[in-house]
């Protein structure tokens, strides 16, 4: 099995559990414990985990901000991409949300569409349910107060046998190799099961995530259908992604 696999097999495996360990992992990926160790090692240098004795735990990036906070930055250019993705989603829509402030920024838009709504988000689900056209569909789960996002096995079990039309995900970052990513495993894995479930992938951020990496990948960009983003999004990363073949939409402020 090559690295990059093995890699992602490991953030699988934290994202289920938040804890692994040698022993285990060398059954998962069919490898020694020395080559183990060396990719636990690896992530752990990057970021991406934290090293215990025998194994590897989830951690949670100290540059994660709280809700509240990120909610604060970018006001304009969120409202902006929240008004344009909105209008974009067609009537009947089965729609997977995660949290985040862009997408609460879409959730906004909606409360007049004859959609469905799927999500793993407290606050995307509180923001709808005084609509009366909306129906919503709320996974459960373990809440991370950070995000108000419902992560873990109740989650995964629910978004896993729900079919969608359009995954909304907000990300922390968008990297043309790293592909788009958040800042932990439990989110991520979230946020692939919704990719998974999902005909159309659209990804919503504005440009200040454009060329970061956050600690935890939630899938390549070749998953991506759209991307719905402003006007500050610089023109070379936008050509890029646009080769790959993903549609990109600027919302204009």
């Amino acid at each position: 099995m090559i690295r990059e696999k093995r890699f992602e097999l490991i953030q699988s495996e934290l994202a289920k559990k938040g804890i692994v360990d040698v022993d285990e992992l060398t059954i998962v990926l069919d490898a020694s414990r020395a080559t183990v160790r060396r990719d636990l090692d690896a992530l752990n240098k990057i970021g991406v985990l934290k090293r215990t004795h025998g194994g590897a735990r989830s951690i949670d990036s100290e540059e994660e901000l709280p809700f509240h906070t990120k909610v604060m930055a970018n006001i304009q250019e969120k409202r902006a991409i929240g008004i344009t993705t909105a209008e974009c989603i067609p009537e009947g829509s089965v729609v997977g949300c995660t949290g985040g402030t862009t997408v609460m920024s879409i959730v906004k838009h909606l409360k007049e569409k004859q959609i469905t709504v799927v999500t793993n988000a407290i606050n995307i689900a509180m923001e709808l349910a005084s609509s009366k056209s909306v129906e919503i569909v709320v996974s459960g789960g373990t809440l991370r107060s950070r995000s108000y996002e419902m992560v873990g096995h109740i989650a995964d079990r629910t978004l896993s046998e729900l079919n969608l039309s359009i995954a909304l995900i907000g990300v922390d970052g968008i990297d043309m190799e790293r592909g788009i990513s958040t800042y932990t495993m439990q989110e991520a894995h979230a946020a692939a099961l919704f990719i998974h479930q999902a005909k159309e992938v659209w990804v919503a951020a504005d440009h200040s995530k454009m060329g970061k990496v956050a600690p935890a990948v939630i899938s390549p960009l070749s998953k991506v259908t759209k991307l719905f983003t402003d006007s500050g999004i610089d023109s070379s990363m936008r050509r890029k992604i646009e080769a790959t073949g993903i549609e990109v939409i600027i919302a204009d402020l």
